[in-house]
């Protein structure tokens, strides 16, 4: 009796041990080693030109010529109020946004609801100033643009660049130059 039990124990076991490591590579992301799209800054705003961009309190939004191609530096970044490293994140970017004015930020949330949101940005206030430009990407078209596979992502295009850098994890902001 001990014997068959302990040998059904260790089947289900070796069960469960093979069910999980061939979910885990399926369930693992692929990390695409360039977006889907050419996306060097003047052709950014080419390829969002036909969304309907909204901003994160819903309401129509347009990015112009300017605001893409003038700064020497672009950030994109995606976030959600439900990714925990993403909150984390947070205070470092913008302390890295006030010591390096110049470089321009757009910052995409991929929430769902508008509402979660707006309980995010009460929290930190300084995500909210006008010194980001802010976009909702409710369905996730610019997430499909480049290619957003985790959270937080950042994309940053330097001027002069041919491509921009791609950070699909926390950065680290106090090293960022």
């Amino acid at each position: 009796m001990k014997i068959k039990t302990t040998l059904i124990f260790l089947a289900i076991a070796i069960l469960f041990v093979v069910g999980v490591f061939k979910a885990e590579s399926i369930m693992k992301p692929q990390v695409a080693a360039t977006a889907p799209v050419t996306l060097a800054a003047p052709d950014f705003l080419k390829n969002i030109s036909s969304f309907s961009l909204r901003d994160y309190k819903g309401e129509a939004l347009v990015l112009t010529q300017a605001q893409i191609e003038e700064p020497q530096r672009l950030v994109v970044h995606f976030w959600a109020s439900w990714c925990a490293p993403c909150v984390n994140e947070v205070p470092e970017l913008i302390a890295y946004s006030k010591k390096y004015p110049a470089v321009k930020f757009i910052i995409v949330s991929v929430d769902d609801y508008q509402d979660d949101i707006g309980k995010f940005l009460k929290s930190f206030p300084d995500f909210d100033s006008t010194s980001y430009l802010k976009i909702w990407d409710g369905d996730k078209k610019m997430t499909k643009l480049f290619n957003v596979d985790r959270l937080p992502m950042s994309v940053v295009f330097d001027k002069g660049q041919s491509e921009p850098q791609f950070f699909r994890a926390v950065v680290d902001w106090k090293r960022l130059n």
